[in-house]
């Protein structure tokens, strides 16, 4: 069990289930699954599947894989440097879920304000760069939704 007086610097994992997630896990696994069964059977010829265990010549389904995959269908884990003392498990999670926001705001920034790659090592000119970087775009946002 991770803590953080004897762990100091080490990551921390949130659990979190969802019967929408295990549905789409179960889904996505069978598919997997029959995949990799019709490779095994000469019925589609592809790269190794997952699922898929090779003997010399032999293929044969890796039950032993595909029950462990099972096991965890609806969780997904998140990892966080923070303790539950700072942060709680429902806060890391919501904050997991709110990267979408700052993602699209990246990539509308991206190809709206054409910008290049930029390769800065020193926190200074990092904090400058993306100072620059969020301006234009609150610029750019101001301009587009007053048109």
């Amino acid at each position: 069990m991770w803590d953080p007086t004897i762990h100091d610097g080490a990551w921390r994992a949130v659990w979190a289930y969802s019967q929408k997630r295990a549905a789409r896990d179960n889904k996505t696994l069978t598919l997997q699954e029959n995949r990799a069964n019709d490779v095994i059977n000469g019925l589609k010829a592809a790269r190794t599947p997952r699922f898929v265990k090779i003997d010399g010549d032999s293929r044969r389904l890796d039950t032993t894989a595909l029950a462990r995959a099972r096991k965890v269908v609806g969780l997904k884990g998140y990892v966080t440097n923070m303790p539950a003392t700072i942060i709680p498990a429902a806060e890391v999670i919501a904050s997991y879920h709110d990267l979408w926001n700052v993602e699209q705001s990246f990539r509308m920034s991206k190809s709206d304000l054409a910008a290049r790659p930029m390769f800065a090592r020193k926190r200074d000119a990092i904090e400058a760069h993306l100072t620059i970087v969020f301006a234009a775009l609150a610029i750019s946002l101001v301009t587009h939704q007053s048109k």
